[in-house]
């Protein structure tokens, strides 16, 4: 019995180790860095390429897909939204959409090295595996090119209302209007970014119904003559603000009980009336104290200011219980909040902290005024500590009331003054100064193409209004003071306050992905005169940059004490593109005819 036994425990022991080598077999990673069968990024196929084969691969296929475009169609008309929008300066230059590729080898990495039962079972089952793109997509900048370039496509309803006038009140009928099916066209738009499908994105629109028709006012025209009667003037401080009866009209509404139909004020519209046409004229931003660095001294030559800010809810509240029923002509003080400037006592503003410095030699003049208005903004500026300071908020209006001036960028084939030119020197220098510094940076976009200004590549921080935006964190406990300064060709930041022994570095830019820019593409224009010439900034190659940003804090510090973030970049190929003045055709003389009933003759004309 007991050499029967024997046999049967060495077979049972062989088989269990037979089984535990074949699991471990199994579900053993395969070696290698060559991606699976069946494996696609989007619609493009890597299957069983190596990592760096498939990431080249899929790079280029960004490359072309981003030049090429994505073509709208709307009734006849047809037209490319860009990936990047042309333009004679790089500061008025944005994306409307773009593809990330940072760390795209690391993410295919990760798919090389599979159990050995999971790359059997997906031979055998023959399945397919897809990687979905990631991509960012500008939706108002893409808004505003398709309501511009396709005007027919959006015409907003009109609601009915009633139009005064000195002898009699009508009503105003309602008129519907279109616009374009956002939904559906984002929905379209992300299939092609997912696929890198070309094809034509036709716009469907959709009916846009009013809220108000003349049925509904029918019959309540004495009710609104009653109810607007009344004059109304609103008071800010020593201003005047008489709203007329139009507007004050705007603010009715039908109630409905049953079959009954009334008006009455609603306080939703009121609040949208205050918010969009007298916030605007009550609404004043504190304005900071600026300060100087003189001797090694802090001076001040610029004391702050109070701001305003219209307390719109309270305000609504006021209008309904003052104005409602009243009978005889209502002066109504707005409610406003004061927001008092920061008049910090003491500032420990001691040494200098950092210093960011670009070039902009060769900027043309209107780009060299916004450098020089832009440096003037944010000169004498203090970021309390804690503070995560805004440079769009910083910059002011960024249109003529700021003192800026426009620069042009192509939009279906015509140039349209935007402003913002020479802007993105302000933040990449500023950007240059907190890299300097050792601050965190909580927003940064670099910008859509390399730019000469801002070599090397990847060391640029491109901003627009409102958004991209350049933001960072005062977090040494202590306020910092900004200096600009404009020397030539040369822009510098510098950064003031009380150094806490933090360390910061920079490594210098890695720049791979070098891609050749499509040839000139050129368009015939009315704008020109015929054969005249005017170009966007000259071609780019396209690029991929990261660099390591490192703070290391002294001991004690609350913060880690090592902080370290890698910067990425993506830059598309730059194609320059140039504006022609059409050649006028050329005008063919008429033949003069003369015909009699029964012949008819030719003369050449002479």
């Amino acid at each position: 019995m007991k050499k029967m036994i024997r046999p049967v425990i060495v077979m049972i022991a062989v088989l269990v180790v037979f089984l535990i080598s074949s699991s471990l077999f199994l579900f053993s990673k395969t070696s290698g860095d060559k991606l699976p069968n069946n494996f696609y990024y989007g619609n493009i196929a890597i299957s069983n390429l190596s990592v760096a084969e498939a990431a080249q691969k899929i790079t280029d296929e960004i490359r072309d897909f981003e030049a090429a475009g994505v073509t709208l169609m709307h009734n006849d008309k047809e037209a490319e939204l860009p990936a990047v929008a042309a333009s004679f300066d790089s500061g008025v230059s944005y994306n409307n959409f773009q593809f990330e590729v940072a760390y795209l080898e690391t993410k295919l990495a990760a798919h090389t090295q599979q159990s050995r039962i999971k790359t059997w079972l997906r031979k055998l089952r023959n399945t397919a595996t897809s990687l979905t793109p990631t991509y960012t997509i500008n939706q108002l900048k893409i808004q505003d090119f398709i309501i511009e370039t396709f005007p027919e496509s959006t015409n907003p309803a009109v609601d009915a209302t009633f139009v005064f006038t000195d002898k009699a009140i009508a009503i105003e009928e309602e008129r519907p209007g279109k616009e374009v099916d956002w939904d559906v066209f984002y929905q379209e738009l992300d299939k092609r970014l997912r696929s890198f499908d070309s094809s034509a994105i036709e716009l469907k629109t959709r009916t846009d119904y009013p809220d108000i028709y003349r049925r509904d006012l029918g019959g309540l025209e004495a009710q609104a003559d009653e109810l607007t009667a009344t004059e109304l003037t609103l008071v800010f401080q020593d201003k005047e603000l008489p709203i007329s009866r139009g507007d004050i009209a705007s603010w009715l509404a039908i109630n409905r009980s049953g079959s009954e139909l009334s008006l009455g004020f609603d306080v939703a519209r009121i609040e949208t009336y205050l918010q969009d046409t007298v916030a605007p004229q009550v609404n004043i931003a504190p304005q900071t104290p600026r300060f100087e660095i003189e001797n090694d001294k802090v001076s001040s030559w610029q004391l702050g200011k109070d701001g305003y800010e219209l307390e719109v809810a309270t305000s609504s509240r006021l209008i309904m219980e003052k104005y409602v029923g009243a009978t005889e002509a209502q002066t109504i003080e707005l409610s406003y909040t004061a927001i008092p400037s920061d008049e910090t006592a003491s500032f420990d503003i001691k040494e200098l902290l950092g210093t960011g410095h670009s070039s902009f030699a060769g900027s043309p003049k209107n780009r060299r005024h916004n450098i020089n208005v832009g440096a003037a903004a944010l000169h004498g500026l203090v970021i309390k500590p804690d503070e995560e300071f805004s440079l769009v908020k910083s910059l002011g209006n960024i249109d003529a009331s700021g003192g800026y001036l426009p620069e042009l960028v192509i939009k279906n084939n015509k140039t349209v003054p935007e402003y913002g030119g020479g802007l993105c020197q302000v933040g990449t220098t500023l950007f240059r100064s907190v890299l300097s510094t050792g601050l965190p940076i909580t927003a940064r976009q670099n910008h859509s193409y390399r730019v000469s200004y801002y070599e090397p590549a990847g060391t640029d921080a491109t901003i627009y209004d409102p958004w991209p935006d350049f933001r960072f964190v005062n977090d040494t406990g202590k306020n910092i003071l900004i200096q600009a300064r404009v020397e030539g060709d040369d822009m510098y930041f510098d950064f003031w306050g009380t150094n806490d022994g933090r360390v910061a570095t920079t490594t210098y830019p890695v720049i791979y992905n070098i891609v050749k820019p499509p040839p000139t593409k050129i368009i015939e224009t009315d704008e020109l005169k015929p054969g005249e010439r005017k170009c966007t900034e000259r071609a780019h190659n396209g690029a991929d940059a990261w660099f390591d940003y490192t703070v290391i804090y002294p001991e004690g510090s609350t913060t880690t004490p090592e902080v370290k973030r890698r910067f990425t970049s993506h830059y598309v190929p730059w194609q320059e593109v140039c504006l022609v003045g059409k050649t006028p055709e050329p005008v063919v003389e008429p033949t003069t005819a003369t015909t009699t009933p029964e012949t008819a003759t030719t003369t050449p004309s002479n």
